[in-house]
């Protein structure tokens, strides 16, 4: 049976943390990008994003194909991370409560990236709706990924 996620680890999730995507091909090949509106699902098991993954680039095969995951969680303001890893259940086109999770995360690491000195402008670069793809996927493993002795400890 899955994990279900400590609702302190949901409200993490939820905030303004900055999401890198790993994701590989069936020659362990990584391929990394940045992922917005995360949403942990009612029941704790499972968790939707979104990424820039056009059709033909190695992130959208991988997804469509592979569909192994890890997603690490990391605010820019405090050092304290936490890594998901799953199977990708599905892909799909955004819809528009996708589009507007993205749009309240992205609002939300601005403001978190804001308190450590960085222009609105330059978090908001990091941000491209190119091909953007939403997709589900389980969460099989949970790690603090926080720099210090439990880094590594399964949640």
């Amino acid at each position: 049976m899955a994990p279900v996620l400590d609702p302190a680890v949901v409200e993490f999730i939820h905030g303004g943390v900055a999401v890198g995507v790993a994701t590989r091909d069936d020659d362990l090949r990584p391929e990394f990008v940045r992922g917005w509106g995360p949403e942990v699902s009612a029941d704790g098991r499972s968790l939707a994003l979104c990424v820039s993954a056009p059709e033909g680039s190695r992130v959208r095969a991988n997804l469509e194909r592979n569909t192994a995951v890890a997603v690490g969680f990391s605010p820019p303001t405090i050092a304290r991370a936490v890594q998901v890893k799953g199977v990708v259940a599905a892909t799909r086109k955004p819809e528009l409560a996708d589009l507007e999770r993205v749009e309240r995360h992205l609002l939300s690491f601005i403001a978190e990236a804001e308190r450590v000195g960085a222009p609105p402008e330059l978090s908001r670069r990091m941000f491209t709706s190119v091909g953007l793809v939403a997709f589900e996927f389980s969460i099989d493993e949970v790690f603090d990924q926080t720099p210090g002795p439990t880094a590594g400890r399964r949640l």
